[in-house]
């Protein structure tokens, strides 16, 4: 069989195809055993350790170093996750730079870890294509045997047996044809990018501001030009003095989330939830669901449930599969970044770079061992990968019994102790989250105690005991919480990015089913809301898809539409960005989620209308939105 390239290029027409390339046209740089696409936070630890197993491997890399965002993108501090393997080794070589490069920086020095990268690169005798991008795979049947790609010398390729995907947005696993989902439920938007620029703190100390600066589409480029020209935008609105001065601005978007591949075995929220193992793990994950969101309405229902009842900031730990590294379709290809098997709830845990670097560790070993075995990465002895992941103190040695790794959060004990009533008190505390799920977790042997409490007098007794009984997945509490939502009890759990009562109650409700738990007068109720804006707007409308007829709802979605509301959205400011104020315009997802209704309601003709005012507009994501809802138009719809 030929050798033939696939290529995700982005043609003019901004519809993702293969582009048409002769491979016998392109001069052959080199073969290797293994080539790393991409050097920032997964690849650089990949290309380190195989030529540390003794490989011949090259990375390609876009940029002039390695590292990405913790080198590049103005994000050089380790948020969570867990120190393992060949990371010990890169942060003491950092450690011996930073002595060298001198000053205090927060988190570490970005200029540090360039150089520490780079020499361990060289000792493990990696060879970096700098200024380098990834073009297309090199195929044979579906087996990828190399890539194409682009230098200030025009065109090569690199034969590989074996290539790691650490691009951060699966683009070779795409180019290949390994199929792959992107976005979330509501919007199918990534999280938002950021554009951290360096400061000095207090005259002395290297540090960065981080903030989110909108919403990008990583897969386009003139979308990331788009987004860095906006971020820099923002800039202006730090103030600046002799003590606090900006010194840099990132030459890296912080690309939160892309494309993410359907793989052998994909991560999910309720994994994290469950803080699952399994037999075949190779890494952890620890954080909490950093999701930088403030629009669950177009969050999937299991997330909004989840932060609704208080977990935004739980820490969580969990086995990661190996599983989840291996594709679906293509051969001889891994994919160790941001990109490996997760969905977009579980991406938000599974994110931090201290687990990305350790993916990209875990990739190199698995391709080493399928080489010296003599098969491919999908077929390769995983306990023999386990085994030499502990040897390099990638894992810990009880994996090897076969029972996974565990989390490395302790239980809290007490709670377990406490009694139901004991439980219910901490409502409105720091501990309501945590005591909520205790409930959920003994399931019916709390069920009927939940149950009486609903008739109580108490009124904050009532809607916990509720909320504990939705998430066990019982309506016994729906009047209670059905009242919370009519009153719009705006009152939080004391803790970081918490949601109002009746948003929660609203979110359960959804859970338990709309017409089972009589909800629809309220979501129609909503719409009318005097205080009206586009998070209620949008959640209402489309719950009112999903559980409403057009005779029930077409008419009450056009009077929003006519409604001056609210379209702005803040977006999140982070590490030392405090007075920031980064706004969105929002009217796009009010327009396109009552376009998706109204077709649903069957009156295609104005929903078609609706989404072609956002056809122009000059952000990808709301054109790929609005996109996808006119295909959705030009299919039948059942009324």
């Amino acid at each position: 069989m030929p050798l033939t390239i696939r290529s995700n290029r982005l043609p003019a027409a901004e519809v993702q195809r293969s582009v048409a390339l002769e491979l016998s046209e392109i001069p052959l740089a080199g073969s290797f055993d293994v080539v790393v696409v991409g050097g920032g936070t997964g690849g650089a630890p990949a290309a380190i350790s195989a030529g540390q197993e003794g490989l011949k491997t090259a990375v390609i890399e876009p940029q002039s170093f390695l590292g990405g965002i913790g080198t590049g993108g103005g994000i050089h501090m380790y948020y969570h996750g867990i120190q393992t393997g060949v990371q010990f080794e890169m942060d003491e070589r950092m450690d011996a730079w930073s002595a060298r490069i001198g000053g205090k920086a927060s988190g570490f020095h970005p200029e540090s870890k360039k150089l520490a990268l780079q020499e361990m690169a060289d000792e493990a005798g990696v060879q970096c294509f700098y200024r380098t991008f990834f073009v297309g795979a090199v195929m044979d049947g579906d087996a990828i045997v190399g890539i194409v790609a682009d230098g200030d010398d025009g065109l090569f390729w690199l034969q590989a047996k074996v290539v790691i995907d650490s691009t951060g947005d699966a683009d070779v696993a795409a180019a290949a044809g390994a199929p792959f989902h992107f976005g979330r439920a509501g919007d199918h938007a990534p999280q938002p990018f950021s554009l951290a620029p360096g400061h000095v703190k207090n005259a002395e100390s290297v540090t960065f501001r981080n903030f989110d600066a909108g919403y990008v589409d990583p897969t386009n480029a003139k979308d990331q030009t788009r987004a860095q020209l906006e971020g820099r935008s923002h800039l202006r609105l730090d103030k600046h003095d002799e003590a606090q001065r900006m010194i840099y601005v990132s030459p890296i978007l912080g690309l939160r989330e892309s494309r993410f591949i359907d793989a052998e075995y994909v991560v999910t929220l309720e994994d994290q939830d469950q803080q699952r193992r399994f037999p075949d793990v190779v890494a952890r994950a620890k954080a909490h669901y950093d999701n930088h969101a403030f629009d669950y309405e177009n969050e999937s229902l299991e997330a909004a449930v989840f932060v609704g009842a208080g977990h935004w900031h739980t820490q969580l730990c969990h086995d990661v599969p190996y599983r989840c590294l291996v594709p679906k379709k293509i051969e001889n290809l891994l994919v160790a970044c941001r990109a490996a098997g997760m969905t977009h709830d579980a991406h938000n845990l599974f994110r931090m770079q201290r687990d990305i670097q350790s993916l990209g560790e875990v990739a190199a070993v698995a391709a080493a061992q399928a080489l010296r075995q003599g098969t491919t990465v999908r077929k390769v002895n995983v306990r023999a990968v386990q085994e030499r992941l502990v040897q390099r103190k990638a894992l810990p040695e009880s994996v090897l019994a076969g029972n996974g790794a565990g989390s490395v959060i302790s239980e809290d004990a007490e709670l377990k102790k406490l009694t139901v009533p004991e439980l219910i008190a901490t409502f409105c505390k720091k501990r309501e989250p945590a005591a909520l799920f205790e409930l959920r977790n003994r399931g019916s042997a709390v069920s009927a105690e939940l149950k009486t409490l609903l008739s109580g007098v108490d009124e904050n007794a009532r809607l916990m005991a509720a909320m504990a009984l939705a998430l066990q997945g019982d309506a016994s509490g729906a009047e209670v919480l059905k009242a919370t939502l009519a009153s719009r009890r705006a009152d939080k759990v004391e803790g970081h990015r918490t949601q109002p009562r009746w948003l929660a109650a609203l979110f359960m409700l959804e859970s338990l089913g709309i017409r089972k738990t009589g909800t629809l007068p309220l979501l129609c109720e909503l719409l009318k809301d005097e205080a009206l804006d586009v998070h209620k707007a949008v959640a209402a409308i489309r719950s009112l898809k999903r559980n409403a007829t057009g005779e029930e709802a077409a008419e009450l979605i056009r009077a929003t539409l006519r409604r001056e509301i609210n379209t702005t959205l803040v977006l999140q400011h982070s590490t030392g960005a405090a007075g920031r104020k980064v706004v969105s315009d929002r009217r796009f997802e009010l327009d396109l989620a009552a376009a998706e209704a109204l077709n649903a309601f069957g009156h295609a003709d104005e929903a078609r209308a609706l989404a072609e005012k956002h056809l122009n507009d000059e952000r990808a994501l709301v054109r790929n939105y609005a996109r996808k809802v006119l295909a959705a138009i030009s299919e039948p719809v059942a009324v």
